[in-house]
């Protein structure tokens, strides 16, 4: 079985660990959110990651529109960049925590491939979420000093 059939598999179950760790996050927590609102962008992230993994090693990947929805979002809702790191750190923890337990089902000859695979696509996410916060932090900025 291959890393992406296992995350794909296993989705619901790494988002409700990664909801778990994030809960234990008083930083990520102080923002009151519902779960749904919490989680709501992992399903797509998953779904990049994923899709990562099952192209060819040279095909370039765009830029994750998801991720750039979650920075537009976690934006509205009052997060940092700090926090939308230590969400992304949680992301790769629960993802390889997955890993892990589903270990003796995975072929030990791509294993430490696709975790590279991952943690390169898991980065650029947290790039294209951190650039799209900023970039709304600024334009909100800018709205208000137009307007005063």
């Amino acid at each position: 079985m291959t890393v992406a059939d296992i995350l794909e598999r296993e989705l619901q179950p790494t988002i409700k660990e990664w909801l778990r760790r994030v809960n234990l996050v008083p930083e990520l927590t102080d923002i009151p959110l519902s779960d749904a609102d919490r989680t709501g962008h992992l399903s797509m992230l998953y779904f990049d990651v994923i899709t990562r993994l099952r192209l060819a090693k040279d095909a370039q990947f765009p830029v994750s529109a998801a991720a750039a929805r979650h920075g537009q979002t976690r934006n509205e809702q009052g997060y940092s960049p700090a926090m939308l790191v230590e969400e992304s750190r949680l992301f790769e923890v629960a993802t390889f925590e997955t890993l892990h337990l589903h270990r003796s089902e995975l072929d030990e000859k791509h294993v430490l491939l696709d975790v590279i695979v991952i943690a390169d696509e898991v980065d650029a996410q947290l790039t294209e979420t951190v650039r799209s916060l900023i970039e709304a932090r600024a334009a909100e900025v800018a709205s208000v000093a137009t307007h005063c």
